[in-house]
C-alpha cells in the first residue's frame, strides 16, 4: 500500500507540470480577439436549443445542444456530448450549457444530456446508463438534423457523469429494447474528470444498491452481500477493459475525497496494458468536480481542466486550432469553501 501511495504521488509530481501550465493560461488566448469566457458562456443567450430523445411512463428525457454560429446545411461537425454528475441522485443537464456552448465556438455541436436519476424503489443505476445510450442513439439517428458526424462522438463527464461516459465505451449490454439496437451507443472518444471507473470500492459500491435500500447511508461494507459486490462489478468500467476501447483521457485531482484517484490510475493502466490510448492528469490541489462552475474549483481551474479536454481532441484530429477559452477579466463566481 505504502508504495502504491508512493506511486501516486509520484504520478502527481509528474503531472504538475503540465497542470500548472494549463491552470496559467496562455496570453496569447487573452490577446486573441477570437476568445471566449465562461462569464459569456453562462449568459442564458443564446438558450440551448433541445429535443425530447425518450419519454417514460415517469418523464420525458431531453437533449440541449448549441451548433457553430456559422453551421451550414449538410455540414458535419463533431458532437461533444457533456454527461452531469450529483451522485447519481442530483444534477441537471443545465450544468454543463456553457460547456456544450464553449465547444460550438469551437466549430463543434457541443451537448449535454439528460438521464433519469437513481430513486429508491424506481430508477436504479442500470437505467442512467441505458438512457445514456439512449440518448447516444438518438444524436446518432439525428446526424443530419443535428449537423454531427455519426462517427465522431465524443462523450465527456464529470463524477456520475464522468462513470456514465466511462461505462459507455466500455460497457455492453443495458441497452432500452425500444431503442434501434443497430445504431451504437459507443462514442468514439472519452474525457473523464474525476470519474467512478470502479464500483467496488466501498462506499462507492452502495450506489449500486440506493434503488433498492431505502436507509442507504447506514449500510455498513459488512452488511453488503456477495451478489451486491458482483452487481457492483457489472457496473464498473475498469472490469471491462480489454484492446479496442476509444481514446481516453482522464483528469483526477489529488485533493479529491470523493473518488479516490487512484481508481483513475488503476484504469490508465489497465487501459494502456491491453493496448489503448489512456492517459490520466493527477492535479494537484485539486479537490472533486473541478470541472464544474459555481462550485468549488476556481474559475481558472475550470478553464483549465476543459481546455486540457479540448487539446486531447485537437490531438485526435476532431477539433482544429489552439483552445479559445480564456479566463474572465473579473471572476465569474467564488469559489464555495473560499469566501
Amino acid at each position: 500500500m505504502n508504495r502504491f501511495i508512493l506511486s501516486v504521488l509520484m504520478m502527481g509530481l509528474m503531472y504538475s507540470v503540465s497542470a500548472n501550465t494549463a491552470v496559467g493560461i496562455d496570453k496569447t488566448f487573452i490577446q486573441s480577439k477570437d476568445t471566449i469566457t465562461l462569464h459569456t458562456l453562462l449568459q442564458a443567450t443564446p438558450p440551448m436549443q433541445e429535443m425530447v430523445f425518450k419519454s417514460t411512463k415517469d418523464t420525458t428525457l431531453k437533449i440541449y445542444y448549441s451548433k457553430p454560429a456559422n453551421a451550414r446545411p449538410g455540414k458535419k461537425y463533431p458532437a461533444i456530448i457533456w454527461i452531469h454528475g450529483g451522485g447519481w441522485t442530483s444534477g441537471t443537464a443545465s450544468s454543463f450549457f456553457a460547456h456544450a456552448k464553449y465547444f460550438a465556438h469551437r466549430e463543434a455541436v457541443g451537448f449535454s444530456i439528460e438521464y433519469r436519476l437513481i430513486k429508491f424503489g424506481g430508477t436504479g443505476l442500470a437505467e442512467c446508463l441505458s438512457d445514456c445510450k439512449s440518448a447516444i442513439r438518438f444524436i446518432r439517428a439525428h446526424a443530419k438534423e443535428l449537423n454531427i458526424d455519426p462517427d465522431q462522438i465524443i462523450v465527456l463527464g464529470d463524477s456520475a457523469g464522468g462513470h456514465l461516459a466511462g461505462a459507455l465505451g466500455t460497457i455492453d449490454g443495458f441497452d432500452d429494447p425500444a431503442d434501434n439496437l443497430t445504431i451504437s451507443a459507443k462514442p468514439n472518444a472519452m474525457v473523464l474528470y474525476n470519474p467512478c471507473v470502479d464500483m467496488t470500492v466501498y462506499p462507492l459500491v452502495k450506489n449500486v444498491l440506493s434503488d433498492k435500500i431505502q436507509n442507504i447511508k447506514a449500510l455498513d461494507s459488512a452488511s453488503i452481500k456477495p451478489e451486491d459486490w458482483q452487481l457492483a462489478r457489472t457496473f464498473s468500467p475498469i472490469s471491462y477493459v480489454k484492446s479496442g476501447l476509444p481514446p481516453c483521457l482522464i483528469l483526477h485531482g489529488l485533493a479529491d475525497k470523493v473518488i479516490p484517484c487512484e481508481q483513475s490510475v488503476r484504469f490508465t493502466d489497465a487501459m494502456k496494458k491491453a493496448g489503448n490510448n489512456c492517459t490520466v492528469q493527477l492535479l494537484p490541489n485539486t479537490r472533486h468536480a473541478f470541472v464544474c462552475t459555481n462550485y468549488t474549483a476556481t474559475e481558472e481551474q475550470v478553464v483549465s481542466a476543459i481546455t486540457e479536454g479540448d487539446k486531447f481532441l485537437t490531438h485526435l484530429g476532431y477539433l482544429k486550432g489552439e483552445p479559445t477559452l480564456r479566463v474572465s477579466d473579473v471572476p465569474s463566481w467564488i469559489p464555495k469553501g473560499k469566501k
